[in-house]
């Protein structure tokens, strides 16, 4: 049985971008590992680096490390306000927010989609939620380090202090009416993202500005969480 810790992010790309970021405390590396940017980079970062056998290394995995995996720093989560106010540079801002999204491999790649398509930051309950941990670093592929979490109390609270700043509220589920391909995105959007399970929770649909929908003509009945997410923004920023 393996010995997998919260605190282990492991592969080459994930731990270089935790490198760049700031946010490792030690590195794990293989004796035969020889990437020399990852290397000038722990060198440059003056992080203590330990070498490990390729045994020690599987055992404290459960994937592909590529030689290498690092002791993280507890990731941060962003003031709800202070994420509000930095949406304010921002020609059509976007802030995600995840209603209940326990799957950290989508929450990774959500993170992801993020990242690509400048959105502000993403919102998520204390409650039913994943919250950020070394699976969601990892599938990120980095991204973590770059698209700022607010961790709040109550979803539709925060909610009404994203209208309050101005920001119309966009929920997709698959009983709208209305297609995504419809709405006009020209204003500050608060895009919420339901579970893979469940979906956007009744309170905050009652909540939405727009709930929206995906068209799908295949037979399967709802798409991942994350490719959802990440079809919403390509057209948000289209």
């Amino acid at each position: 049985m393996k010995n997998i810790i919260d605190n282990l992010i492991f592969g080459r790309n994930p731990v270089k971008e935790a490198l760049k970021a700031q946010k490792v405390k030690t590195v794990f590396i293989q004796d035969s590992f020889s990437d020399r940017t990852i290397l000038d980079l722990i060198k440059l970062q003056k992080v203590d680096i330990k070498r490990v056998s390729l045994n020690e290394l599987n055992n404290k995995t459960n994937g592909v490390h590529q030689g290498i995996m690092a002791e993280i720093k507890p990731y941060e989560y962003l003031d709800l306000n202070e994420l509000i106010r930095r949406s304010k540079d921002k020609k059509v801002p976007i802030i995600v927010l995840l209603d209940g999204i326990n799957d950290p491999q989508n929450m990774g790649a959500i993170l992801r989609s993020c990242d690509v398509f400048d959105v502000t930051g993403i919102i998520i309950s204390k409650h039913n939620q994943v919250p950020l941990n070394s699976t969601v670093a990892k599938t990120s592929a980095g991204a973590i380090n770059y698209v700022p979490v607010s961790l709040v109390n109550n979803m539709n609270q925060a909610i009404d202090k994203l209208k309050e700043n101005g920001f119309w509220v966009v929920s997709s589920d698959g009983s709208a009416k209305q297609s995504y391909t419809e709405l006009k995105y020209d204003f500050p959007i608060a895009l919420v993202i339901g579970s893979e399970g469940q979906g956007v929770s009744q309170l905050v649909l009652k909540n939405s500005d727009y709930i929206i929908k995906i068209p799908q003509n295949g037979h399967v009945n709802s798409l991942n969480a994350s490719v959802a997410a990440g079809i919403l923004l390509s057209r948000i920023r289209g």
